[in-house]
């Protein structure tokens, strides 16, 4: 158990180093000064099952060797109730393809992971999605092209996607246990 680390329940992995307060911080970087210096592609995570009610990954899964591990451990590590915020880049982003980063998301890349998704192969904890998105540049928004291409996602991965490139996928997901 990782008493010295109970005083809060908001987990913020991959932090770069940025100044977070509220949370109990997680990096394979010793320069960032984490709470807890972790590589993310070893598992399992240094904390408790259900210990956290708040869980943010902003950028950091791209860097990873492998999905299916980071979010079982997502789902082990969460409590029930809780939210995980993800945000990756998308596939069709100019700063996807950077070399650091590994692994490459679209609209659907979650969805074996999520109750009642379209990919059903996937074993294990699944989640609730309570929201996703994809983000667009504000030129692209200032004609409401982010509305249509997240009411019809398919057809944006399809067809648009490269000749419109997106910028992020969004998430929010909440544990099922």
């Amino acid at each position: 158990m990782n008493t010295h680390f109970n005083k809060t329940t908001k987990l913020v992995l991959g932090h770069a180093g940025q100044d977070v307060k509220d949370a109990i911080t997680v990096d394979i970087e010793p320069l960032h000064k984490p709470d807890v210096l972790h590589d993310l592609n070893s598992v399992p995570y240094p904390f408790d099952n259900n210990q956290f009610q708040e869980i943010v990954c902003h950028h950091v899964l791209e860097h990873l060797n492998a999905l299916i591990p980071v979010m079982q451990e997502l789902h082990r590590i969460c409590a029930p109730g809780g939210k995980i915020y993800i945000e990756v880049p998308h596939h069709s982003s100019w700063f996807a393809k950077t070399p650091e980063h590994k692994l490459l998301f679209n609209y659907f890349s979650f969805d074996g992971y999520i109750e009642n998704g379209v990919t059903t192969w996937m074993k294990g904890g699944k989640f609730r999605l309570s929201r996703r998105e994809i983000t667009f540049h504000r030129t692209f928004r200032q004609f409401a092209l982010h509305k249509l291409f997240n009411k019809y996602p398919l057809t944006y991965e399809r067809f648009w996607a490269h000749m419109i490139p997106a910028e992020h996928l969004k998430l929010w997901l909440e544990p099922i246990k």
